[in-house]
């Protein structure tokens, strides 16, 4: 006890001769004292008995509850299926058109989740191309609303993002093990479930764990596709449009349970060093063992069907934003594009990149210098400062949005209607994933070169600005642009922030969807993913090298 009180005290004592360092920690810590711990507590400190006692009463939100848990699993278990496939296929196949396919992978990350809601109503919605056609020529009522309908927008929204985390995986797994398995009889399938699976099987169940963390939080699709089937951000959408955040704040603690589980085990997992292998890094010019003619043609017709699904999505869409009213009227104009995306009354395009850049900024800035005292500066309450700082990261963005608007719309500080509570959502669920990655890049770097600016003189504020940004350039442009990208796309975590002045493109996207005006909604979405390409290409012409955004 009494080291413990010496090397908390010499802590304290470093800290406080090194000003910069400081004032660092402390706007750290008030930072996320003011936006994550004070909404927190206020969301769980503001229902009172008799809100707990409706939620129970009621057998709607317990339908709604067990509805969220179940098309959430369905989801991420045909999702991270999906992904696995299709990225088994790019890395262990000799499949024609594998660039093809890595860039279709991509495309939906450009869009919202709720544009593939929306490309799912044009298709096969009551009124969708493919249901009057399937009714024209056969008399065959399609009805794909409800589970069904949430089951395949989901799975098609998120399957890029286990395709993304398991590809990391089957890269990194080394042809010696599989090679070394097959010299020893180990031959098709048997090679792939003693080895390859094997050794890919956490970061599938990572993938899975990611996908239902974002099926959780998912509000547009479940708003747009649902129907009578009920969810629970939905509902909390409901009461909080009813003026009930008592309510509302009971169902987001109750959502936010099961989202904290698959945080935790996710966790547990990644701590394990679940993606190493026995021989370490892969050893170049040693070919992966390859699949068999016939499993390529099976493979090649999976990822054809894949393709060919999320084109239409987006085909359709691009339809309706450049015709009159497509099925109607296919006359070609750009009518809706010039209202919505041009047009200064209309400006929630225009906002999502204002907003989405600004946030990016500052959830980079405040992740590298949340990293550089967490890792080189040692002071009371580190671990409290660490944990606090991922934590947005296992919460559903629904309850990010619905804690920020009930802490903020009351009490001593008001931003409720304000672009600052928007962009702090923002900044909040991109912040943990720049944190993570630049703690890493932190610990890779040698501490010696930063006590050698120390000694000739440079205080922390000089040495973080002239030796380590330079230094971890490329990281901070990755997590830049990944962030970006997020921002653009945000739904869930802003739609209770939004107000007339402050409209997004994502929350115009799904309002018109909602109100059928599809060509409008079609045209902000196109004008959206049209923007993020223009600006993922001149951060391309500035950063170069550092931006890669079809590596995947």
């Amino acid at each position: 006890m009494i080291i413990e009180k010496k090397g908390m005290s010499t802590s304290i004592s470093k800290l406080v001769k090194d000003p910069s360092s400081l004032i660092l920690v402390l706007i750290s810590f008030a930072v996320l004292c003011l936006f994550v711990i004070y909404p927190l507590i206020y969301v769980i400190a503001l229902p009172g008995a008799t809100d707990w006692t409706t939620f129970f009463s009621k057998s709607r939100y317990g339908t709604a509850l067990v509805n969220t848990v179940v098309s959430s699993s369905l989801s991420a278990l045909t999702a991270t299926v999906c992904g696995f496939i299709y990225a088994y296929s790019i890395h262990y196949s000799n499949i024609a058109g594998k660039k093809f396919f890595r860039f279709i992978a991509f495309l939906p990350i450009l869009a919202p989740s709720v544009m593939t809601g929306l490309a799912f109503l044009l298709l096969f919605g009551r009124g969708g191309m493919v249901s009057q056609t399937l009714k024209a020529w056969f008399n065959v009522e399609l009805d794909l609303y409800g589970l069904p309908g949430l089951w395949i927008v989901q799975t098609i929204s998120y399957f890029p993002l286990a395709y993304m985390t398991i590809t990391g995986v089957l890269r990194s797994i080394s042809p010696n093990l599989e090679i070394a398995a097959q010299n020893l009889g180990a031959r098709g399938f048997k090679l792939f479930r003693t080895i390859t699976f094997k050794l890919a099987l956490p970061g599938v169940i990572n993938a899975f764990l990611l996908v239902a963390i974002n099926c959780f939080a998912d509000f547009g699709n479940p708003k747009l596709i649902g129907g009578n089937y009920s969810l629970l951000a939905v509902e909390i959408y409901g009461e909080i449009i009813n003026n009930e955040p008592g309510l509302a704040s009971v169902m987001g603690l109750i959502l936010v349970i099961p989202a904290l589980l698959v945080f935790v085990i996710q966790s547990k997992l990644l701590s394990k060093g679940s993606y190493s292998t026995i021989t370490g890094k892969p050893v170049s010019g040693l070919n992966r063992v390859k699949t068999s003619r016939k499993t390529d043609i099976l493979l090649f017709i999976f990822n054809s069907i894949m393709a060919l699904f999320i084109l239409s999505m987006f085909a359709i869409t691009i339809l309706f934003a450049f015709t009159k009213n497509f099925g109607r009227d296919n006359t070609f104009t750009l009518s809706h594009i010039t209202k919505m995306v041009f047009n200064p009354s209309s400006p929630a395009v225009l906002n999502s990149l204002v907003l989405s850049l600004i946030a990016s900024i500052l959830a980079v800035g405040f992740a590298l210098v949340l990293a550089y005292v967490v890792v080189r500066k040692p002071f009371p309450g580190k671990k409290i400062l660490d944990f606090t700082a991922v934590l947005p990261i296992a919460l559903p963005g629904t309850f990010v949005g619905l804690a920020l608007i009930v802490a903020f719309s009351n009490g001593p500080i008001m931003l409720q209607g304000s672009a600052i509570l928007i962009i702090v959502a923002m900044l909040l669920k991109q912040m943990p994933v720049g944190y993570r990655g630049l703690t890493a890049s932190f610990k890779q770097v040698d501490k010696s070169i930063e006590e050698a600016a120390t000694n000739l003189g440079a205080d922390s504020r000089r040495t973080l600005t002239t030796i380590v940004f330079p230094m971890l350039q490329k990281t901070i442009v990755a997590n830049f642009v990944y962030a970006f990208m997020k921002n653009m796309n945000t739904l869930s975590t802003i739609v209770f922030l939004i107000t007339p002045k402050w409209v997004v493109a994502a929350v115009s996207i799904f309002n018109y969807a909602e109100t059928g005006t599809y060509y409008w909604a079609a045209a902000v979405a196109v004008g959206l993913m049209g923007t993020t390409l223009a600006t993922l290409g001149v951060m391309k012409l500035i950063f170069r090298s550092k931006v890669k955004i079809f590596d995947f």
